[in-house]
């Protein structure tokens, strides 16, 4: 009963809130704008604090950027796989094989699948046709 009790308060304040916006919309509609645009700025920069502060070192400093470790690392494999090839990591080069001559291939028919010579055709009547 006590659930039902808190869905019902619930209820009713989020009433009163819908109230609220609405009665200050219709009387005192600059001042409600300009509140709303006070609380969207304040929350954008909030939103730019917190991200610039911690969730930007946790992600990583962007792509490029070479400050994490895992980055460096990587550079430095780069450099070294380029000192023993001659040539980027991961790079493939099609020039190392002669371009091929283009030849019509002929459609093989397959081997599992053979003609039967048969009889169909001789032990009917020709005469008769039938429908």
């Amino acid at each position: 009963m006590a659930r039902r009790w808190f869905t019902w308060m619930i209820y009713v304040l989020i009433g009163l809130a819908a109230f609220y916006v609405v009665s200050q919309l219709l009387t005192n509609t600059t001042g409600f704008l300009s509140s709303i645009i006070v609380m969207v700025g304040i929350a954008a920069v909030i939103y730019g604090l917190i991200y610039f502060l911690f969730i930007r070192k946790r992600l990583g400093s962007g792509a490029g950027s070479g400050n994490t470790d895992d980055m460096k690392k990587y550079k430095q494999a780069v450099k070294q796989s380029k000192q023993k090839y001659g040539k980027p990591a991961g790079e493939t080069t099609k020039q190392s094989k002669p371009p091929k001559k283009q030849t019509k291939k002929r459609k093989a028919s397959p081997s599992h699948l053979r003609v039967i010579e048969g009889t169909k055709g001789k032990n009917k009547d020709d005469n008769h046709v039938s429908f």
